[in-house]
């Protein structure tokens, strides 16, 4: 887009924009032009195609070239527009915290449908690692009776979990600054429990897998809410363990934890005999459309993505206990 007094319509940008996108091999290219477009003149996808003629004025112009430049360079366009749509909630995000992903609503509808299936009301919740807070938040909408506790060791997440707590207008979270891996983090939060539900995402990237991300994930997202270690299933190994040491995961109805491709079956090669719950040898392993009455029971079983590959660990505890 030049500078000049040329007449640049809505049709105009979008084409540029869209070609600029794709010839830099942007995934979504189209995409991403919508919806700065839509930002910037304030319309909607359905909008936008039905003016495409409207021309635009320098400043929006200026505006648009200035979010197309960041765009360029690798900056997710949920930082540019501070704004992610997941699941049923519109979250504010900027680069402290991780860009919510759509692996981490599968494992929130799954927990949703266990709950749902096992007609469970749960009345204390556990979110660890909770970034910008949307399982947290999720839970809490879905369970209004409930007590959520969202825990991060970044302050800076919090602070956008906060901010979306207050979006939501969702007061039943109760969010902790601590390092979830510390024995008397863990001794605190027994105090606030028992909990029925445990979730977490924690970081499970690879120190190598991080290198070899995309400039978008590696320049732009936190590092802290990414790796996990050396290998990346150092953390939630470690996180795990802790659970356990402490006995909080012994009264909880649901476990799930979003984890790295293929880790369930190395956490359950490294932590077989040492967590509260025993695993099965070897694991099973469970499409996430097959319904959730026929997922094991007393148990810990990996449940595989959309992609048929195992991402998911899962425990649920039998209505008996």
């Amino acid at each position: 887009m030049s500078q000049t007094t040329e007449i640049w319509t809505v049709r105009d940008v979008l084409n540029w924009t869209a070609q600029r996108f794709s010839a830099l091999e942007l995934p979504t290219p189209l995409l991403d032009a919508q919806l700065l477009i839509g930002f910037v003149l304030s319309l909607s996808k359905v909008q936008i195609y039905t003016q495409l003629d409207r021309p635009l004025i320098e400043a929006e112009r200026s505006q648009l070239r200035e979010l197309v430049r960041r765009r360029l360079s690798g900056e997710p366009v949920a930082y540019l527009l501070n704004q992610k749509d997941w699941h049923d909630l519109d979250l504010f995000v900027d680069n402290r915290v991780l860009v919510p992903r759509p692996e981490t609503e599968t494992l929130l509808d799954l927990t949703l449908a266990v709950c749902r299936h096992e007609n469970w009301q749960p009345q204390k919740i556990l979110d660890l690692c909770t970034g910008s807070g949307c399982l947290a938040i999720a839970l809490a909408k879905a369970y209004p009776d409930a007590q959520v506790v969202a825990v991060d060791v970044s302050a800076d997440a919090l602070e956008i979990a906060r901010i979306n707590c207050e979006r939501h207008s969702v007061k039943n979270v109760e969010l902790v600054l601590a390092d979830a891996l510390a024995p008397q983090v863990q001794a605190q939060l027994c105090s606030k429990g028992p909990f029925n539900i445990i979730v977490s995402n924690p970081p499970y990237v690879s120190e190598a897998e991080w290198m070899a991300c995309d400039v978008s994930v590696r320049s732009f997202e936190p590092k802290l809410a990414l790796v996990g270690g050396e290998q990346g299933w150092m953390m939630p190994a470690a996180l795990f363990q802790a659970l356990s040491a402490s006995g909080l995961m012994e009264k909880a109805e649901l476990l799930g934890f979003e984890l790295g491709l293929a880790h369930p079956e190395i956490l359950a090669r490294e932590l077989a005999n040492t967590l509260t719950l025993p695993f099965t040898q070897p694991l099973q392993l469970l499409a996430c459309q097959r319904p959730v009455w026929e997922f094991p029971r007393d148990t810990w079983f990996a449940v595989k993505d959309y992609t048929q590959r195992s991402r998911y660990l899962f425990a649920a505890r039998s209505k008996a206990q």
